[in-house]
C-alpha cells in the first residue's frame, strides 16, 4: 500500500475533519479511542492531570467511539497517518515531540508577528501548540476557553481566531511537505 507524504494541506483537512468527530481532550493522547484500558495508561502518565473530576467525566465516555487528543496529539495522529491504537504502522520516534522538544528542533521557524499566510503552519506558545488554517483562523485540540480564559473539565478541538491565544511562534513541522 502506497501512504502520501503528510502535507500541510493535508493537516489542515484532518484537524477539521477531527473537529467534526466525536472526541475529547485527552492530556497525552493522539487520537486513541477512550476505552478503560487507555484512560488508564494515561492516567498512570500523568496522574497530575488526571483529577478525580476529569477521571469520571472521561471514565463515562469510554466504549463510545470517541476519539482523544491533547493539543500536540492532533497533528502526531495526522503525521503517523490517522494514528489510534487500531492503527500504529505509521508512529516514528522522530516525528514524537511534546510542546518543548518541538520548539527546541532546527526547524523552520519564526515570530508570530512574521506568520505567512501558509494554511497547516504549526502555532506555538509555551505549553501548547495549534494549526493555522488560514484567513487568521486556528484549529486547536485544548481545554482553554480561549475567548474566557478559563479551563473546561472535557475540551476538546476547537476553531478560534488567531488572536484569541497569545501564539509567540510558527513553524514547520517535521514530516510535514509544505
Amino acid at each position: 500500500m502506497i501512504i502520501n507524504k503528510p502535507t500541510a494541506d493535508g493537516l489542515v483537512k484532518y484537524v477539521q475533519a477531527c473537529m467534526h468527530t466525536p472526541h475529547i481532550y485527552l492530556w497525552d493522547a493522539c487520537g486513541q479511542y477512550l476505552t478503560d484500558e487507555v484512560l488508564d495508561y494515561l492516567i498512570e502518565k500523568n496522574k497530575d492531570w488526571y483529577t478525580e473530576e476529569r477521571i469520571a467525566i472521561r471514565r463515562s465516555l469510554c466504549g463510545r467511539h470517541i476519539r482523544g487528543w491533547d493539543c500536540i496529539g492532533l497533528i502526531k495522529s495526522y503525521v503517523w497517518h490517522d494514528y489510534s491504537q487500531l492503527n500504529t504502522d505509521y508512529y516514528r520516534a522522530e516525528s514524537d515531540f511534546c510542546t518543548r522538544t518541538l520548539i527546541e528542533q532546527d526547524l523552520e521557524k519564526g515570530d508570530i508577528k512574521t506568520l505567512p499566510e501558509i494554511p497547516g503552519l504549526v502555532l506555538w506558545k509555551k505549553g501548547h501548540v495549534g494549526v493555522y488554517i488560514g484567513n487568521n483562523q486556528v484549529i486547536e485540540c485544548t481545554i482553554r476557553n480561549p475567548k474566557t480564559g478559563k479551563h473546561e473539565l472535557v475540551g476538546g478541538i476547537i476553531q478560534s481566531d488567531l488572536s484569541d491565544v497569545e501564539w509567540t511562534t510558527w513553524l514547520k513541522y517535521p514530516g510535514i511537505e509544505y
